[in-house]
């Protein structure tokens, strides 16, 4: 079928790069098997039966149609189909459409916003940080039409937002407040932390508001922030210091222990050696603006990802109506992936670099959601 496209520029040129691939995305979680693929291996026949033998196991836990099974994976949480060339067995021998939905897809994914299909990026793909986070230039985001296999797409989110006019519902303002969203994260005037700071304050006044269900004073808030004359100054707030319990906590054991994924554990690794040169980090950073100043020169690289999270996420929401809680998490990663670079950096005595940015913000992004640990972390 085909449906109307909206998504950042950068998608219209990604391809996948196989084998070249600095990681790989066979390995490192679980992958889910839909339903529809599910029954075809179960009722596999000859060299394909003999190929999938022992290889997958059904879901025995409530599940949807995306998750009917699951691959038996090998040591370090290897695909049982990567062979010992990074590349696929079933693709390369049977071809890509005995893949199943996840395979297919990854690492893009789909949202339907009022009716137009919405293509991002998983910045869990080197190839995807690599083209979104490292360009100078501001994200951009283009309007098209693709040929989509309905059965072959998963959706994971679908909102409608006119359905919700007059309504109590913040979902009614999702293009105001998305816009106003992409636009504070994009005002290099200032800082990314003074940015997350605007941006939160943004939203406390929106739910300030709707809570009094002031639906009068959101609009004035919508075009006071849409016109740009809100000033943005008196909202941008301090800059982040952690204390020295923050950079314990985001490495320890029982956090460590629940990943799977063999690039964060490497990245894990130089962090809590950089950690451990000192006797408190924070004291030690707060003395020490050399770090800092090498990320600043680095932000639109936190720009692009923070901008990417946004659009993929649909925040602020993805967590409910709580638009608060949503940027908390947005903050929140940030908060991790600038300590885990500092401590990096520590650990081997370089001055920072855009690749070692995108290779932490990637190694992350293939854990954080799969580890309760770091869900707590996020959503304090």
């Amino acid at each position: 079928m085909k449906v109307n496209i909206f998504m950042p520029k950068y998608m219209a040129e990604f391809k996948c790069i196989s084998s070249s691939c600095t990681d790989t995305c066979c390995a490192g979680w679980d992958i889910n098997i839909d339903e529809d693929t599910y029954n075809k291996y179960k009722n596999s026949t000859g060299d394909f039966n003999k190929l999938l033998d022992g290889k997958y196991v059904g879901n025995k836990d409530e599940h949807d149609s995306f998750n009917q099974g699951f691959m038996v994976l090998k040591e370090k949480s290897r695909c049982p189909f990567l062979n010992c060339n990074m590349l696929c067995d079933i693709h390369g021998g049977f071809g890509e459409e005995e893949l199943c939905i996840t395979c297919k897809s990854y690492p893009r994914v789909f949202n339907i916003v009022d009716d137009v299909y919405e293509k991002n990026g998983l910045p869990s793909c080197p190839e995807i940080c690599a083209m979104a986070f490292l360009n100078k230039d501001k994200m951009e985001f283009i309007e098209g039409e693709e040929e989509l296999e309905e059965k072959d797409t998963e959706i994971r989110r679908i909102i409608d937002s006119a359905a919700f006019d007059g309504t109590d519902s913040l979902l009614q303002y999702f293009w105001d407040i998305r816009v106003i969203s992409i636009n504070i994260m994009q005002s290099r005037n200032f800082s990314i932390e003074e940015r997350l700071n605007i941006l939160k304050a943004f939203y406390e006044q929106i739910e300030e508001a709707h809570a009094s269900s002031e639906f009068d004073l959101i609009e004035e808030l919508l075009e006071e922030f849409n016109d740009e004359e809100s000033d943005y100054s008196r909202l941008r707030g301090l800059k982040f210091k952690e204390d020295n319990k923050f950079y314990t906590d985001i490495a320890e054991s029982a956090l460590v222990e629940n990943i799977r994924s063999v690039r964060l554990k490497e990245c894990l690794k130089d962090y809590i050696n950089g950690m451990t040169k000192v006797n408190n980090m924070s004291e030690f950073l707060n003395h020490t603006p050399k770090y800092f100043k090498e990320l600043e020169s680095y932000s639109y690289v936190f720009e692009n990802y923070l901008v990417n999270q946004i659009f993929k996420d649909l925040i602020p929401f993805n967590k409910g109506e709580s638009l608060v809680k949503s940027v908390n998490v947005l903050i929140n990663s940030y908060r991790i992936i600038k300590a885990y670079i500092i401590g990096i950096a520590m650990s081997n005595k370089e001055e920072i670099k855009g690749e070692q940015i995108v290779r932490v913000i990637q190694a992350l992004s293939k854990d954080i959601e799969h580890n309760k640990v770091f869900k707590e972390l996020l959503e304090r």
